[in-house]
């Protein structure tokens, strides 16, 4: 990295947030080398361009990285869970050749959605498992993920794998129990079709769709 384009990459890092998000680092071509997430943007990217990180990296592959580093994009999120969901859509939409970690799926977490049920639930799983159902993912944080989908259940009133639903007399399903149902805060007595408006809902936020409430940053 020449040390004309280092200062210029240090003087856009001192511009970021400190706020979480996604980064891209970009070769000289434009081409994404790494996708990754970050709690406080601005510490995190900045760690790349410290002259001891180098010598710190016992990983000969990553450190070779950093001298191809020419540019970075960055992505402000609300908070760390949409940046994990962008982090995992954007590694599949790119697959950048330092995100050694996710080139083989099966060792990370999927989120599975079978639309065929009438009742899709969000579960993990770490395989796929048909060709109808919907999958996310993988994503390489799986206590964060488990931290995403509790969120979800709360905000959008969906299920997942623990759930127990139960079919009333008159077509329609009792989500949760009585204790349960109440702690959710969604109405508990659904009918199909009004359920799967709420897994839409969670669909396309788990598809990195968040992404409409984010900006790209691009200093002036």
């Amino acid at each position: 990295m020449a040390n004309r384009n280092l200062s210029m990459l240090k003087e856009k890092v001192r511009a970021l947030t400190q706020g979480p998000g996604v980064y891209l680092m970009k070769d000289r071509f434009g081409d994404t080398l790494y996708v990754g997430k970050a709690k406080n943007l601005r510490k995190r990217v900045s760690s790349y361009f410290q002259p001891s990180r180098k010598m710190q990296i016992s990983q000969p592959k990553v450190a070779a990285m950093l001298d191809l580093i020419h540019d970075f994009e960055v992505i402000e999120l609300r908070n760390e869970s949409e940046a994990l969901l962008l982090e995992g859509r954007l590694i599949k939409e790119h697959r950048p050749k330092y995100n050694t970690d996710f080139t083989d799926d099966k060792r990370f977490l999927l989120v599975r959605v079978d639309m065929t049920r009438p009742l899709p639930v969000f579960q993990l799983v770490r395989f796929r498992q048909d060709e109808h159902s919907l999958y996310y993912g993988p994503f390489a944080h799986s206590g964060q993920l488990r931290t995403t989908l509790a969120e979800m259940r709360l905000r959008f009133g969906v299920l997942l794998s623990d759930s127990n639903p139960r079919k009333l007399e008159n077509g329609c399903w009792q989500l949760y129990d009585d204790l349960r149902a109440e702690l959710y805060g969604h109405e508990n007595v659904v009918s199909s079709e009004q359920y799967k408006v709420r897994v839409d809902q969670a669909c396309t936020f788990l598809d990195g769709r968040t992404r409409e409430c984010s900006r790209k940053w691009n200093p002036t």
